[in-house]
């Protein structure tokens, strides 16, 4: 739409032959100044567009007209100075359709920069002006090449590092791989925690090596809370993290392991501790905090403990497609691909796309409910409950049985369920397969060991 003149533009819409669409867009008037701003950054933000004012919503449009041609620029530079960058727009060109003048004004886009209006980012999304959502943004900078969020600079730079840190992660590389010593500038380069010129720490480098990343990233904290009872009143402990993201996951397992209620069992006549909830389903938790947090959202991470369960919620939902196949089918999505680069090596996070099926393993191995997940605008919320799975099937049911006995053979499941060989070695072969038993020996002498 280039070369088209405004007035064939107008001639066109009112003839019905172009509909509102990525280019061309219409209002009522300048009484709704916020709908203009939308629309306008929208337009800039999306390679600009034609913004006709005048028009009603008939199909064809009806003209309705302004009423004074100074009010129209009044307005609209009032509604172009909240937009943020400033998009630059022609002067208006003001004709007459049908007895009446249609203001007419050319966006032009900002060439690839993202416009808001009072502090919302808009872009098109075929005829209509739409807010953006963090997926937009990560498709944007994706397409366009542009840094992510973790390879942009932060206020932190080489001085603020955690030496200690640094050294622990300098000599997991040297492990790895023995023939290729790398200097410290040269490890920080390549692994994307420092600008490519000058000392300046990128978002990442804060993450994984700064002592208090919080003091330069305020969002890069996780809240943790101790209730008493089952609701968000009372508190018995309480502390607010911000450390290395290696040493941050520690330190909240460990108040995570102080704090949770504990299962008691015993090995021969050794009694033992531990938390309800298994360790390796925590630190998978805590893990993705970290590498699945939309850091450009400020509100907390946060996990809370009550009586009967422990919640932990972090901005940076998956949409509700990605979710279905995080859960289904265990197909990985990382928000932020070089953190999680950062601590796999050290034995931090699993692999990918392991997440979801472990923590669900481990709860169903425990006897315990499996996961609740809700999401709510940009929060992924996780609720582990302390309430043991009410068996539902045979195999459940031969499931607690093994548990409370420790091990069993083919012939106690038949024994006592009443069953054939067949069907126990099925059901026991299934338990296994799940990761939820350990087969020892063969034929009619072997067992089947529980957890």
């Amino acid at each position: 739409m280039e070369n088209f003149k405004p007035e064939e533009i107008v001639d066109s819409i009112l003839a019905g032959q172009m509909p509102e669409g990525y280019e061309v867009d219409w209002t009522l008037g300048t009484k709704n100044l916020d709908v203009l701003g939308e629309k306008i950054a929208a337009f800039a933000t999306s390679g600009g567009g034609w913004l006709i004012i005048g028009l009603n919503d008939e199909r064809p449009p009806k003209v309705i007209g302004v009423n004074d041609e100074q009010t129209v620029i009044t307005q609209v530079g009032s509604v172009l100075r909240n937009c943020d960058p400033i998009p630059t727009t022609s002067s208006p060109k003001f004709i007459e359709r049908q007895g009446k003048k249609i203001a007419i004004y050319k966006i032009t886009g900002l060439g690839g920069n993202i416009c808001s209006y009072r502090d919302v980012s808009y872009h098109r999304v075929q005829d209509s002006a739409k807010k953006m959502t963090q997926n937009n943004f990560r498709d944007i900078f994706t397409r366009r090449n542009m840094l992510t969020w973790e390879q942009r600079p932060s206020p932190a730079t080489k001085t603020d590092i955690d030496r200690s840190e640094l050294l622990f992660y300098m000599k997991k590389a040297a492990e790895r791989n023995s023939l290729n010593p790398q200097t410290e500038e040269n490890f920080l380069k390549s692994n994307k925690a420092i600008m490519e010129q000058g000392d300046q720490l990128t978002n990442l480098g804060t993450i994984v090596l700064v002592d208090n990343p919080s003091y330069f990233l305020p969002q890069c904290k996780i809240q943790l809370v101790r209730f008493r009872g089952d609701k968000p009143i009372d508190r018995i402990a309480a502390i607010l993290l911000s450390t290395t993201a290696r040493k941050l996951i520690d330190s909240c397992i460990n108040f995570l392991k102080l704090n949770l209620p504990v299962r008691t069992y015993y090995q021969g006549s050794d009694r033992f501790e531990e938390p309800i909830i298994p360790e390796i389903v925590l630190r998978e938790i805590v893990v993705n905090m970290i590498v699945h947090r939309d850091y450009s959202d400020p509100q907390e991470s946060l996990i809370r403990i009550f009586d009967d369960r422990v919640e932990f919620q972090n901005p940076g939902a998956p949409t509700p497609a990605e979710l279905e196949k995080i859960l289904n089918q265990g197909i990985p999505t990382h928000r932020n691909q070089w953190i999680y680069n950062f601590l796999r090596p050290v034995h931090k996070a699993e692999a990918a796309g392991q997440g979801i099926p472990i923590i669900k393993r481990e709860m169903m191995r425990r006897g315990l409910e499996q996961p609740e997940i809700t999401i709510l605008s940009n929060i992924f919320h996780l609720n582990l409950k302390f309430a043991e799975r009410k068996p539902e099937t045979l195999g459940d049911i031969i499931l607690l049985y093994g548990r409370e006995r420790g091990i069993l053979s083919t012939s106690d499941v038949m024994k006592v369920h009443k069953i054939s060989r067949p069907t126990a070695i099925r059901i026991l072969n299934e338990l296994v397969s799940k990761g939820l038993a350990k087969h020892y020996g063969e034929r009619r002498g072997s067992t089947y060991h529980f957890n």
